[in-house]
């Protein structure tokens, strides 16, 4: 006899494919998770915001005291009446001098310098989000590919199943000349062809596989298993939110700052200095020449050729560009996500659609088997109604899949 228990259980667990094993294999997230981990970039960029924040505090010292000690000694002697005039010369001397000096910034313009690190490094972060961006992109594809591909081998595999226990009892009946001998080669053409199309799956699902480490930045050989994507419309995030926009900000606020600071050079420029130590020429009573002297230096811009103003008209020039590219993603991230969502639309439309016609597919079968044995329905349309219900399951599969990249798509939308 048929064994139609176990051809209900098949067909039930072909058509739950997901639930069989997502509470112990690995998710999408492990491999996001291990991608930014071993991003030699990502780490990269880590390294530059942090040497930022040390040329900020190099700044910072710059413009705070500045102490340097100076030792000249100096002798310039006159042979025979040769020699440097001792009036400019003094004949010898020795200085020892330690010197304090200050440029005395005001708050304002050290502010403004700061801010044009913290900018530096908020420039930095957005690149580095955007990096990642592009790299879960890239991961959550191949993740997307490789479960197609392992959904499509567990098909292939529970098909095969079903058809070599049914081969046991065809041969039996075909031996006792219950059915034709034909009728059970072609069953066994079947299968054959089933068997060649899984070798082929698995080799595509290992390949796949392999892909998906080799982006996360992983050495493993061994073939496991992965949960389905689990991603949905919950993943947009809006223009407003996103990096873009982020990014928009930030380069704004950065060329805003670095008006601000070409304004600031073209200021005056006070310093203050003190210093204090010995300096002599060695005439009588040189233990005295110990001394101090504190003093001012004022430095003011007269004239540059107008490179102030032209350097003005270009911090002008480019924050034009960036408003008019802004408003052009602006408007492409729009025109996108309401074709993405269309798209979307459809194929769960679809998807409701093949899932109704599995049912009838999975009926078709079980009505096959119950006539089988009595031989009111020959074994090719038990093959055929095996095979229809195949292609409608591949044909799930790829809608899903599709779906999926979609939904990755929305998700990205702001690399496209």
């Amino acid at each position: 006899m048929f064994s139609f228990k176990k051809v209900i259980t098949v067909l039930t667990i072909l058509s739950f494919p997901m639930a069989a094993f997502t509470q112990s294999t690995k998710t999408l997230d492990y491999f996001l998770a291990s991608a930014r981990a071993n991003s030699p970039v990502l780490n990269d960029y880590n390294n530059q915001r942090y040497s930022l924040k040390i040329d900020s505090l190099k700044m910072l010292a710059d413009n705070g005291l500045q102490v340097t000690g100076n030792v000249d000694a100096m002798y310039a002697p006159v042979i025979k009446g040769w020699g440097y005039d001792n009036v400019l010369s003094n004949g010898q001397n020795l200085n020892s001098v330690i010197r304090v000096n200050k440029d005395l910034l005001g708050r304002e313009n050290r502010n403004t310098r700061l801010a044009d690190y913290s900018l530096d490094i908020r420039q930095l972060f957005n690149q580095s989000a955007v990096t990642e961006l592009r790299l879960n992109r890239a991961v959550a594809e191949q993740y997307i590919n490789t479960y197609s591909v392992q959904q499509q081998y567990q098909v292939s595999q529970e098909i095969i199943r079903l058809l070599q226990e049914e081969e046991i009892i065809l041969k039996k009946l075909t031996q006792n000349a219950s059915f034709k001998q034909t009728d059970y080669l072609s069953f066994v053409v079947t299968l054959q062809q089933n068997q060649l199309t899984s070798k082929q799956l698995y080799a595509d699902w290992l390949n796949n596989y392999a892909t998906l480490n080799y982006l996360a930045g992983m050495v493993d050989t061994t073939l496991q298993k992965i949960a389905p994507p689990l991603l949905s419309n919950d993943n947009f995030i809006p223009f407003e939110q996103s990096i873009y926009a982020e990014s928009y900000l930030t380069d704004s606020l950065k060329l805003a700052n670095d008006t601000k600071i070409i304004k600031f050079d073209y200021r005056p420029k006070l310093s203050a200095y003190a210093d204090g130590g010995y300096m002599s020429s060695f005439p009588a009573k040189a233990y005295k020449n110990l001394g101090v002297s504190a003093g001012l230096s004022l430095t003011v811009p007269i004239y540059d050729g107008d490179k102030r103003k032209k350097s003005l008209q270009q911090k002008k020039l480019q924050q034009e560009t960036l408003s008019w590219y802004n408003e052009f993603e602006r408007k492409q991230y729009e025109q996108q996500t309401l074709q993405i969502e269309s798209q979307i639309s459809q194929y769960k439309q679809m998807i409701a659609t093949a899932n109704e016609q599995m049912k009838y597919a999975q009926t078709l079968i079980e009505a096959t088997l119950r006539q089988l044995p009595t031989g009111d329905v020959k074994v090719t349309d038990f093959i055929v109604s095996i095979s229809n219900y195949l292609n409608l399951k591949s044909s799930l599969i790829q809608y899903e899949t599709n779906l999926y990249n979609l939904y990755n798509k929305l998700k990205y939308i702001t690399l496209q």
